[in-house]
Order: C-alpha cells, then sequence, then structure tokens
C-alpha cells in the first residue's frame, strides 16, 4: 500500500488528523505483518515507525551496514533511519500552514 491522506494545510487540526490517521494505517500494516517500505525504500513518513518492525539490535546492524558502505552520510541523507523528531517535510508545511493562518 502506498496510502496518502489529503488534507488542508491551512487547518491544524487537519494536519494532526492527518497524520494520526497515516500512521494508524501504516500501526495496521505492520500488525498484519506488513512492512514499512516503499518504492525508494523507507521514507520520511514511515521512519518514525520502524520501531514498530525493528529491534534495537536490528538498528546497530543497519547502522554498520550503513557506516560500512556510506561511511560520510552522503547517500540519502536523513531518510534511512528514525531520528525521532517526525517528517521534516511534514514540519515545514505545517510552519507554513501556521504562517498561512496569521
Amino acid at each position: 500500500m502506498h496510502p496518502i491522506v489529503l488534507y488542508d494545510p491551512r487547518d491544524s487540526q487537519q494536519f494532526k488528523n492527518a497524520i494520526a490517521a497515516a500512521q494508524e494505517i501504516i500501526r495496521y500494516c505492520v500488525e498484519l505483518g506488513g512492512a514499512l517500505t516503499g518504492e525508494h525504500g523507507v521514507g520520511m513518513e514511515k521512519n518514525e515507525l520502524m520501531p514498530l518492525l525493528f529491534s534495537d539490535a536490528d538498528f546497530e546492524l543497519m547502522r554498520r551496514l550503513h557506516d560500512a558502505f556510506n561511511p560520510d552520510s552522503s547517500l540519502n541523507p536523513g531518510k534511512v533511519f528514525p531520528l525521532n523528531k517526525g517528517c521534516g517535510e511534514i514540519r515545514i508545511r505545517n510552519k507554513e500552514a501556521a504562517g498561512a493562518r496569521r
């Protein structure tokens, strides 16, 4: 699945509802045995949910492989491992929406 939840970025409540709905869809897919992937790997919207599927040991192995092949993180920076900060693209859109309402 490649769900997209549409919302009016000028409405902060719609933004919050869209994020919650997207996360619920992803969580449900994982519960049914699905994986967090897309045509380009784990995307910005999904990488924060990777702990639903992977353990700390899994992340350690992934990090070691990543560092072996991409030691300076120049290939697709910030889009492999969870940053525990939320989606950068979504944060930018939300800030823009907040500014549009003022």
